[in-house]
């Protein structure tokens, strides 16, 4: 194959600023490529096949959803049921006896869990005797490694000292607070109900239990979060000395309150593509200066406590337990979600059946897939290791595209190495799915060709 061919995944390369308009849009990498969902009528026979089957090695993970939230966040499009505490009480219950009736099966036990992430939704709405219960479940239900890392995502409302102290006693080492950005006036707009001075408070006071590893999240492009804002952000946060930092660049989901009230004119627009590439490379550059270790393309660690194990590991492919209604997993080639709609999982947890929502199945090229996803994810691609795995000769197939991105900025090359640049790391969901769509899309004889 011929560069030309690829143009289609080229970068603009006219000379202007690639953080800006290397592409026209920003892809998603989507993580159900290449699998075929099962009928509905298949998906129980299926699912007890897969836990009653030898667990595959490698290292696993466990996915525990909480589908209540305090109040609807404006950019959030996840949002599924207002917590009240009678719901809460009744889901716990369910959650714990569908985590002890899943442990007994054959493929739950046989090979250790390193990362468990209780996520949501806001897992810590839940009162402190239910966050306790839960975590003390999984930590006695599951085969879980002796350096397992156990994460509860939560917010800063709700959060009390109680609930905090209830998670570590339980065997929490691990908390990522999505905190968004410091600014009283951004947060209010969005629903956060904090301050800055109470956010700043709250993190001070976990930091300071020094029991577990802190990760604080931050959001680059809501309304009203200027450069200087953004950068007053980066300094507050590093400044509270916590294990690491995440930066996520806003997805203005349609439907969601914030799109309808831009849409609207209630609200300021969002900062454009244009400016949000500016964002990163500002977050990049400043923990650049401050020696921090980047992790993956949006993830940085100041202290080594700070592994972020569940998310790397995810984007290998690494077998997910999934828990909870809501929940996503994988088991070897399957993927599955749990009923999201709460009247479902509680009907089928009662009748003593996992409530599967889904059940798909992924093709041949799914390694090939997890490869790309997380090398590009950790910042480079071993061109020997995807040799390996997709056939000698695909370097030198994928060679015009790779030399195209280093020309528009992307990435360099270097001994059959492809590091992304601080631009690259920005685009890496295009240069994931470009990748994904040539290597599935290839003809058979072009490797050989190359």
């Amino acid at each position: 194959m011929m560069g030309g061919e690829f143009s289609r995944y080229f970068a603009n390369a006219d000379g202007t600023n690639p953080l800006r308009n290397a592409f026209s849009r920003r892809s998603a990498v989507m993580p159900f490529r290449g699998r075929q969902r099962l009928a509905s009528a298949d998906i129980q026979p299926a699912w007890q096949r897969l836990v009653s089957a030898p667990a595959l090695p490698g290292k696993r993970l466990a996915y525990i959803h909480v589908p209540f939230c305090a109040n609807h966040c404006l950019f959030c499009g996840f949002y599924r049921n207002a917590y009240v505490p009678d719901a809460g009480a009744a889901y716990a219950d369910l959650l714990v006896e569908e985590i002890r009736r899943d442990a007994a099966a054959p493929t739950l036990q046989e090979s250790p869990i390193h990362a468990v992430y209780l996520g949501g939704g806001t897992p810590t709405a839940l009162s402190a005797a239910e966050l306790s219960r839960i975590i003390e479940t999984v930590r006695a239900a599951l085969p879980l490694a002796a350096d397992c890392e156990i994460t509860v995502e939560g917010r800063i409302i709700h959060f009390d000292a109680e609930k905090i102290d209830a998670c570590l006693e339980a065997g929490a080492n691990r908390f990522s607070i999505g905190v968004q950005s410091f600014d009283t006036a951004v947060r209010r707009r969005q629903g956060r109900r904090a301050s800055r001075q109470e956010a700043i408070a709250f993190l001070e006071a976990l930091r300071d239990r020094d029991r577990a590893a802190l990760v604080i999240d931050l959001l680059y492009g809501l309304p009203g979060q200027t450069p200087e804002v953004w950068r007053q952000d980066l300094e507050t946060a590093a400044a509270l000395g916590p294990d690491g930092i995440d930066l996520y660049g806003l997805n203005l989901i349609p439907g969601t309150p914030l799109a309808t009230a831009i849409a609207a004119g209630k609200f300021p627009a969002a900062p454009g593509l244009a400016e949000i590439g500016e964002f990163y490379a500002t977050g990049a550059d400043f923990f650049r200066r401050r020696n921090w270790r980047q992790i993956s393309n949006n993830h940085w660690a100041r202290t080594t406590r700070e592994r972020n194990l569940y998310n790397l590991l995810i984007k290998e492919g690494a077998d997910c337990l999934a828990f909870g209604a809501g929940a996503g997993g994988v088991i070897g080639r399957a993927s599955y979600g749990v009923a999201s709609d709460l009247a479902h999982y509680t009907e089928s947890v009662r009748a003593g059946r996992k409530p599967i929502g889904f059940l798909a199945m992924a093709d041949d090229l799914q390694p090939l897939r997890n490869l790309v996803t997380a090398s590009f994810e950790a910042g480079r691609l071993d061109m020997a290791a995807l040799d390996s795995l997709a056939g000698e000769g695909t370097a030198a197939f994928l060679a015009p595209l790779l030399t195209q991105w280093k020309a528009g900025g992307l990435l360099t090359l270097s001994d059959g190495i492809a590091d992304l640049t601080v631009v690259g790391r920005f685009w890496y969901a295009n240069l994931i799915s470009a990748l994904h769509d040539i290597l599935e899309n290839r003809p058979l004889s072009a490797v050989d060709a190359a």
